[in-house]
C-alpha cells in the first residue's frame, strides 16, 4: 500500500474507533463490506453488521450477506421490515 493509502485507511480505522461502537447497513456488497471489515478491525465485538430482509430483497442476497459477514467475523443480524405493507 502506498503512504497515502496507509494514511487513510488508519485515518478511517481512527474515526470508526473514536465512535466507540458502530452499526453498519449490511448488504454482503462491496462497499458495505469494506465498511464492515474497517468496523470490526476498529471495534471488534463493538460492531455489528444488519441487513434487513424483506419481499424486495433479491433471492439469494441474505445468503450472500451471511457468508460475507462470516468471512469478516463480524456479528451479523438480520431484521425483517416490510416496505411494501403501507405502500
Amino acid at each position: 500500500m502506498t503512504h497515502d493509502l496507509l494514511a487513510k485507511r488508519q485515518a478511517l480505522l481512527d474515526r470508526l474507533q473514536s465512535l466507540g461502537n458502530c452499526l453498519v447497513a449490511f448488504s454482503g456488497g462491496v462497499d458495505s463490506a469494506v465498511v464492515a471489515k474497517a468496523a470490526h478491525l476498529a471495534l471488534g465485538d463493538q460492531a455489528i453488521a444488519v441487513t434487513a430482509t424483506s419481499p424486495s430483497l433479491a433471492s439469494g442476497e441474505l445468503d450472500t450477506a451471511r457468508e460475507v459477514a462470516a468471512r469478516i467475523g463480524i456479528r451479523h443480524e438480520v431484521i425483517a421490515t416490510d416496505e411494501f405493507a403501507n405502500a
